[in-house]
């Protein structure tokens, strides 16, 4: 045989090989963040964008939205060692919002849009859409409210 046609059948064996294994980790990572969820949605100006995580090791569940107009009043970045708060507002299933110190987003301006005057629910989160802005709460009645005009957690 000569010496490209062998090279060429070492390569492709040598692809289909890594192909395999490629496949078979995918697999088997797929797998384990099969329990893991990343749920998102937006308001229909494109002004507030919410995700709702949980993962199963470890296990926590949070939701977090940014408002690309940015909180009002802009809390203090006192504190923060890496990235900056006012964009962002977080909660766990229990116990009071938080404003994160934050190097990123959760804007998807592809997520499912969250009509004014609708609500969603995912586990112990609620949050109610209306012209005004956007409310969220959980399952101890603490919560955040989002609009251009000014923010608040209670």
């Amino acid at each position: 045989m000569p010496r490209r046609l062998l090279l060429v059948i070492a390569v492709g064996a040598f692809a289909l090989l890594a192909i395999g294994c490629s496949l078979a980790l995918a697999s088997s990572s797929k797998a384990r963040a099969s329990q893991d969820t990343y749920v998102d949605f937006r308001l229909p100006l494109n002004n507030i964008f919410c995700a709702y995580i949980a993962s199963s090791s470890p296990r926590y569940k949070y939701l977090r939205c940014d408002i690309m107009s940015g909180l009002k009043p802009k809390p203090s970045n006192k504190g923060c060692t890496e990235g900056s708060r006012g964009v962002s507002v977080d909660m766990n299933v229990t116990g009071r919002a938080t404003y994160p110190c934050s190097s990123d987003t959760v804007y998807n301006k592809s997520a499912p849009k969250l009509a004014y005057g609708k609500t969603w629910r995912r586990s112990s989160f609620t949050c109610k859409s209306k012209m005004a802005g956007l409310r969220c709460w959980n399952s101890s009645g603490h919560g955040f409210f989002l609009s251009r005009q000014h923010s608040y957690r209670f």
